[in-house]
């Protein structure tokens, strides 16, 4: 019944996705450039990361923040949101013709915008924010400044991210679609071949794989004497094999590594299996751990592309799928394969070569799970005992994996090296408690030996948090306030005019909780963790002598303080 479920949702999200690409004539739509300096892409969209695909277009900003950023239409402001990850500074207009415009990174808000953030932070006494004002309350014009670049959030270099979804259903559409001046005259260049055993289900058959160099240039590409040759027990009577391929892309003035656009596989002629970037829903995303090699990617920073999918995969970026890509082939067989990849410009590259399966036998798959437990997609798996309680949800997995579970001091469970699309359930007791409930939190420690601070809900002697890694997990206790550093000032100091700094750091369960108040008013206090980094820059109307106090609490419950006597 999962299962079924499952493809029900697959097939209405691609047929979504068909009607909505169908309905927007892009040569009708004029937008302003968003940002006023020659377009220069980083990243574009649908281009592969850790674990989702990028859902925006990022252009260069000369390795400098502080440029404009303009609406690209009439609209009104939809949302802003203030964070030190993520997005950072981010403002979503919606326009008039059911579409929003997404500016994420910027250093920061203009005119009514940051008016409107700035009284929105001072009344939740916040940095932090998510506010989502009321239709057409604020109005902006096409072309009107609405921000500066920058590089706050999660971004790793000054640029601005750039993002057009559709209004309804927030479903984030290719940008580059939208007939922004962006040159591209460079064709896709395909650096790999990976050929996999699969399943019916379209799992990869552990141990059975085969990586393939690739040679060429200007969009012709080829391998090996144009031949590549597979043992006969890579296929199998209920299975099959599949391919993934290495490709990638880049613009005309940057050598950034993007994404594909369009990717298609034909095997004797005949099309097999097409992906296309045009829309990516946030609600599937995650996904892109199925549809890339997962390993390939994290340990090698190759960008495989599977050219088949699982019966689980739901993503709406696939349009021709002959048995999912899956190649019914036999031993002591030839074939004529072709890949062709291209840009949003039209620009191509392919490969063709002949596949031989060698003579033999093939394999048998119907004992490949039996040896030892195994997790499935689309199975539930439940385990307690006096020392833990583990619920896991199907849906979780995009492959089966072997079952490892295991009590020692700390509770191990799973390969932490295997990605999970939704979170499950995991509780924990707590013995000879010592202290108040607050002050007890779940740890998890991976393979690199990082240590997370997961927390957790106190209830009965056990803590319960629902989290989204394999890993090794134990009870912790945070009793230890966090820690004020100042940087650039000291107590009793004439600071008139200066960005005051400080280092707020929690070893333990984290920081939840920032302020800095004078004589006992809240002030907002500006968080930058790429510098490890609090700022303060007092008003210009305060004046004179006054007293500041800096609070900081960490996920457990415990403060810290410091209190200057200070000249304005």
């Amino acid at each position: 019944m999962f299962i079924k479920q499952l493809l029900f949702s697959a097939l209405v999200l691609s047929l979504t996705s068909e009607v909505y690409s169908q309905k927007i004539d892009y040569s009708k739509i004029k937008f302003h450039p968003p940002i006023d300096i020659p377009m220069v892409l980083a990243a574009n969209f649908g281009e592969l990361r850790s674990n989702h695909f990028h859902t925006g277009i990022d252009f260069k900003t000369n390795r400098q923040t502080g440029y404009n950023i303009y609406s690209i239409a009439d609209g009104y402001v939809s949302r802003v949101k203030v964070s030190p990850w993520g997005y950072g500074y981010a403002v979503y207009i919606d326009h008039y013709n059911g579409l929003t415009s997404v500016y994420a990174h910027c250093e920061s808000f203009e005119g009514e915008i940051g008016e409107l953030v700035r009284r929105v932070q001072e009344k939740n006494q916040d940095f932090e924010i998510d506010y989502s004002p009321s239709k057409d309350s604020l109005k902006v014009k096409k072309g009107q400044v609405i921000a500066k670049s920058g590089n706050t959030g999660g971004s790793t270099a000054p640029h601005l991210h750039f993002e057009i979804r559709e209004t309804e259903s927030e479903h984030a559409l290719n940008p580059l679609l939208f007939n922004f001046n962006i040159k591209d005259t460079r064709k896709p260049t395909i650096r790999g071949v990976k050929v996999y055993g699969l399943t019916s289900e379209g799992y990869r058959i552990p141990g059975k794989s085969e990586r393939h160099n690739v040679f060429g240039s200007d969009g012709n590409f080829s391998v090996s004497n144009n031949k590549i040759r597979i043992p006969a027990n890579y296929t199998s009577k209920n299975g099959g094999i599949g391919f993934a391929f290495d490709a990638t892309d880049q613009l005309d003035a940057a050598n950034n590594i993007c994404g594909i656009f369009k990717a298609a596989l034909l095997m004797d002629g005949d099309t097999v299996f097409t992906q296309n970037m045009t829309e990516i829903h946030f609600s599937s995303n995650r996904q892109i751990n199925t549809h890339k090699d997962y390993e390939e990617y994290h340990n090698r920073r190759k960008h495989y592309q599977k050219a088949f999918k699982t019966i689980h995969n739901p993503l709406p970026i696939y349009r021709t799928t002959k048995n999912n890509g899956i190649l019914n082939v036999s031993p002591n067989s030839i074939h004529q394969m072709k890949y062709i990849c291209q840009d949003v410009n039209g620009n191509k590259a392919s490969i063709s070569f002949e596949l031989e399966i060698l003579d033999g036998e093939q394999a048998d798959l119907g004992s490949l799970y039996q040896n030892q437990k195994f997790l499935f997609p689309d199975s539930a798996y439940m385990d307690f005992n006096d020392e833990h309680y583990v619920l896991f949800p199907p849906g979780l997995l995009y492959e089966p994996t072997p079952l490892l579970i295991q009590q020692t001091n700390d509770f191990i469970f799973g390969n932490d090296n295997i990605p999970l699309q939704e979170n499950y359930k995991l509780m924990l007791p707590i013995k000879k408690q010592k202290y108040s409930d607050e002050k007890y939190y779940i740890e998890r420690i991976n393979s690199n030996n990082r240590v997370y601070a997961e927390n957790g809900i106190v209830s009965d002697g056990w803590i319960t948090k629902w989290v989204r890694d394999f890993g090794r997990y134990r009870v912790a206790i945070d009793t230890i306030p966090p820690i004020i550093t100042r940087k650039n000032f000291i107590n009793k100091a004439n600071v008139k005019g200066k960005t005051l700094i400080w280092n707020l750091e929690d070893l333990e369960s984290g920081l939840v909780d920032y302020d800095v108040y004078i004589d006992g008013k809240w002030y907002l206090l500006n968080w930058e963790p790429k510098r490890q980094s609090f700022y303060f820059k007092p008003p210009a109307e305060l004046n004179g002598s006054h007293k500041l106090l800096i609070r900081a609490v960490d996920a457990c419950g415990n403060k810290n303080q410091e209190v200057y006597e200070l000249e304005f």
